[in-house]
Formats: C-alpha cells, structure tokens, sequence
C-alpha cells in the first residue's frame, strides 16, 4: 500500500490551463482527479476537514500574513472582495481555480468553499472512496478517529498502539496564534455567512449535517 499527503490535491487546481484536454478553454474539463481516476483503480481518500472560518484564521498567522486579529479583518475584507468582484463575470469555478485571482488575495479564502471541490472529486470516483472527518473530532477523540482511518484502510490495529499514537506529540505547535489571541467577532460572522451555502452543499453531499459546524 503507498500513500500522499498532500493536502493541495484537494483544492489546488490553479493549473488546469496546463493540461492539454483543456486548451482554450474558459472553464476546465479536465482536472487533477481525472488524473489520477486514470492513473489509480482503487484508491482510498481520508479528507479530514476543519470549520473553515477557524482554519482561515489559523493559516493566516501560520503562514505569517499578518499577527493580529485586526489585519487579519482588514484582509478578509479585501479577499471578499477580490472574490466577489471576480464572481460578478465569472463562475464560481473559474475564480476559485484561477492562479490570477489568487495571487491578488491575501489570505486563502478560496480553500474554505469545500464544497465546491468536493463535487469535482465526486464527480470523478464513487462515495464509498472517501473518508471524510473533521478536525474538530480528532481533537476531541483522537483514539476513535484514528479507529475509523484503520478501519477504511482494512489495517490490523491494537487498542493499545492506538493509545500510543494519541500519545505522539504535535510537531506544529505555535505560540504567535497564542500571542494574536482570538479573531474578532465581527471576522467571524462576515466568514460564517460567506461560507455556509458551501458548508449547507457540503453536508448535503455526504448526508452528513456535522459538517454544517453548527457545534
């Protein structure tokens, strides 16, 4: 068994102009899971999702963008627009997929519309491929989360490696989203209403509502 975790594959499909089937084209036919339905017969992909207003903000201070709730505001601001302004002319896909647009934003507003990317990868293999989980649960109940990942990949597990694995320490442990403190309210009302047609799509796609994050 070989595995990838990239987790860009899901979303990352700035590219698409690359690929030959799509030449002179405004939208793509083609796309990194049609690649790989060609190159894989059977393949076994674990997503595991995290509220998307919260992973915005954590990627922000991560990736350095900025180190206060207050310009992460002001960012988000302008990304929302950058967006909007593009979806006035164009598809949602279009701007979402286009390397242009996402070079002018300045957070990675465009990763948390899970919904839309979820739907090129259904549209190319079967339910039954997918793991979906949550971060949030993870954090919650680490022992029982990774029991679901052995179990969909059909490994042999005892209880007790996986209390040792819970036992591993996190290798990304950061103190400047600690020193940044909280998002404001008013950040996280203006993404929660942005994203939740895409989380309502989501959680319709895989018929499962936790994936609205309304607890």
């Amino acid at each position: 068994m070989e595995g990838d975790g990239t987790p860009t594959d899901f979303y990352n499909f700035r590219r698409w102009k690359r690929i030959p089937q799509n030449a002179g084209l405004s939208d793509p036919v083609v796309l990194k899971p049609h690649l790989m339905k060609h190159m894989y017969n059977d393949p076994k992909f674990i997503i595991i999702f995290r509220n998307p207003t919260d992973r915005l903000y954590s990627d922000y201070i991560f990736l350095n963008h900025g180190d206060s709730p207050q310009s992460f505001h002001k960012h988000v601001l302008q990304a929302i627009q950058i967006e909007e302004e593009c979806m006035r002319n164009n598809t949602v896909r279009q701007c979402l997929y286009s390397l242009d647009v996402s070079k002018q934003l300045p957070t990675r507003i465009f990763i948390g519309y899970y919904s839309v990317y979820m739907k090129e990868w259904l549209g190319v293999f079967r339910r039954e491929h997918f793991l979906t989980l949550r971060t949030e649960d993870y954090h919650h109940d680490m022992k029982g989360t990774l029991r679901k990942v052995y179990d969909y990949l059909k490994l042999n597990y005892t209880e007790d490696f996986l209390k040792k694995m819970t036992r591993i320490p996190h290798i990304h442990v950061t103190q400047k989203k600690r020193k940044a403190g909280p998002m404001l309210n008013k950040t996280r009302l203006l993404l929660d209403k942005l994203y939740r047609p895409y989380l309502e799509e989501l959680a319709d796609l895989l018929q499962d509502k936790r994936f609205l994050w309304m607890t």
